[in-house]
C-alpha cells in the first residue's frame, strides 16, 4: 500500500511541475528569448528537426490553439466561460490580474482560481499532444515529418475555428495597439519600431476579435522574422467601398542602414497560412508584397455596415442574453457596461438603435439618456429604455423612443427592434 501511495504522490508532483511549466510559458507567450531557453520548448521539440525559433513558434501556436479549444459555445455560462475569459485576457491580451478583476467583476481569489483552471486544462491538452509526438522506431522522412504535422494540425484547427466565427464591431486601433503591446519585447530586442498613423480615425470593421488578433500576431511575428534589425513598420488605414484596409509598410530607419543583412529571413509558411485563413474566415483578405526593401502587407476587412444595436447595461449577463436573442439575425450587438463607456463609443460606433438600462451605478439611465440625446449624431437614433421600472411616460418625456419592461423575452425584443429598424434579416 505504501508503494501505491508513493507512486500516486510522485504522479501528483509530476503533474504539478508540468502545470507550473505550462503556466510560466503562457505568461511569456510572446517572449521568444524566454521561450527559446525554456525546458518545455525542448520537451515539445523532442527530436523534431528545425531551429529553436521554429520550435518556439510551433509551441506558441499549439498553446494558442489549446486556449481556443476552451472557448465555450455562445450559450455557455459558468466556470467554463470564466476560465476561458480569464486565460485569454491574461495570456493572449496581456491584461493584469487587477484589470481582469475589474473587467469581469470577479474577486481576486475567483480570478486566480479561474486562471488556474484554465492553465490545468491547457496543460492536460498539451500532455495528450506530447503523447502523440513519440517518434516511431522507423520514422518517416525526418526532413519533412515535423513540417507536415504542423501544417496538417494547423489546417484542422483552422477548419474548426472557421465554424465558430462570431463577428462584432471592432475598432482597429484598439486591436492593433494590443497586438503591438504583446510584441513589445521582441520589437525592442530587434531595435524595431511600429508607428500607427490615423488608425483612430478609421471606421469600425466587422470581425471576430479573437481571430483578427491572432491573424495580426501571426503576420507581425512573420514580419519580425524577415525584416532587418532596426527597420520600422508604419500602419495606416484607408476606407474602401464597403470595406476598410490596414496597410503595413516597411520603413528603413537610419539606425538600420548598416543592418540590411541582419534579418534571419525565417519564412514560416504555417504562420502565413494561419493569417491568410483566419482573415478569410471573417470575409477578409491579406495581400503580401515581399519586394526587398519595400516589404508591405494589406489587410482588407468588411466595414461595419449591418445594423448595430448598442446595449447599455451594467449587468454583463443581460448583454450576453440579448446577444443570444439576436444571434440568428443579421445585426451586430455591442455592449457597454456603463454610461461612461457608452458615451465614449457612440460617436465612432454610430448605432442604429440603443437599448438603455435605468438602474446603473455612478450614472443612471435617465442621465445617460439626456446626454445621448444632447449629441447631434444621436438626435434621431431610437433609444429604448429597458428597466424593471414601468416609467413609460417619463421615458418618453426625457427623450426615449420606446420602453421595454424587464424581464425581456426574445419575441418582445425582436418586436421592439422591428418597430424601429424594420425587417431583421436572418443569418444565411
Amino acid at each position: 500500500m505504501a508503494d501505491v501511495t508513493t507512486f500516486d504522490l510522485e504522479q501528483d508532483d509530476a503533474t504539478a511541475d508540468f502545470q507550473h511549466s505550462v503556466r510560466s510559458v503562457l505568461l511569456h507567450l510572446y517572449d521568444n528569448a524566454f521561450l527559446q531557453n525554456h525546458p518545455l520548448t525542448a520537451t515539445w521539440a523532442g527530436a523534431s528537426p528545425g531551429d529553436r525559433l521554429t520550435h518556439v513558434q510551433d509551441l506558441r501556436r499549439v498553446l494558442l490553439d489549446s486556449i481556443e479549444r476552451l472557448r465555450p459555445q455562445s450559450t455557455a455560462h459558468g466556470d467554463a466561460a470564466r476560465a476561458y475569459a480569464v486565460l485569454t485576457y491574461r495570456c493572449v491580451d496581456g491584461l493584469t490580474i487587477e484589470e481582469i478583476e475589474h473587467k469581469l467583476g470577479l474577486s481576486r481569489r475567483q480570478t486566480y482560481r479561474e486562471f488556474n483552471k484554465g492553465v490545468e486544462a491547457v496543460a492536460a491538452q498539451l500532455q495528450d499532444l506530447l503523447a502523440t509526438r513519440v517518434h516511431p522506431a522507423t520514422p518517416p522522412a525526418p526532413a519533412t515529418f515535423a513540417a507536415l504535422s504542423r501544417r496538417e494540425l494547423a489546417e484542422a484547427e483552422l477548419a474548426r475555428l472557421s465554424q465558430t466565427v462570431r463577428c462584432e464591431v471592432i475598432t482597429l486601433a484598439d486591436v492593433v495597439s494590443g497586438v503591438c503591446h504583446l510584441l513589445e519585447a521582441r520589437l525592442q530586442r530587434r531595435c524595431m519600431v511600429v508607428r500607427m498613423a490615423g488608425l483612430q480615425d478609421a471606421p469600425p470593421v466587422l470581425a471576430d476579435r479573437t481571430l483578427l488578433r491572432q491573424a495580426l500576431l501571426n503576420l507581425l511575428s512573420y514580419a519580425l522574422d524577415v525584416l532587418p534589425d532596426g527597420a520600422g513598420l508604419t500602419l495606416t488605414a484607408a476606407t474602401l467601398p464597403g470595406a476598410v484596409s490596414l496597410h503595413l509598410r516597411q520603413q528603413v530607419l537610419p539606425s538600420a542602414a548598416n543592418n540590411s543583412q541582419s534579418a534571419p529571413h525565417l519564412r514560416e509558411g504555417v504562420a502565413l497560412t494561419v493569417a491568410y485563413s483566419l482573415l478569410a474566415a471573417q470575409s477578409g483578405r491579406l495581400l503580401l508584397d515581399e519586394t526587398p526593401g519595400q516589404w508591405s502587407a494589406e489587410i482588407v476587412l468588411p466595414a461595419a455596415q449591418t445594423p448595430t444595436v448598442l446595449i447599455i447595461d451594467d449587468n454583463r449577463g443581460l448583454i450576453e442574453l440579448f446577444q443570444r436573442y439576436l444571434a440568428g439575425h443579421r445585426v451586430v450587438v455591442v455592449g457597454a457596461e456603463s454610461g461612461e463607456a457608452a458615451l465614449a463609443m457612440v460617436q465612432k460606433l454610430a448605432p442604429q438603435i440603443i437599448v438603455l438600462d435605468v438602474m446603473m451605478p455612478h450614472q443612471d439611465g435617465w442621465e445617460v439618456l439626456q446626454k445621448l440625446r444632447a449629441l447631434p449624431a444621436l438626435a434621431t437614433t431610437p433609444i429604448l429604455v429597458c428597466s424593471v421600472l414601468r416609467e413609460h411616460d417619463l421615458a418618453l418625456a426625457l427623450g426615449a423612443s420606446d420602453t421595454l419592461v424587464k424581464p425581456v423575452s426574445q419575441p418582445a425584443l425582436l418586436d421592439a427592434l422591428r418597430r424601429w429598424l424594420g425587417t431583421l434579416h436572418p443569418v444565411e
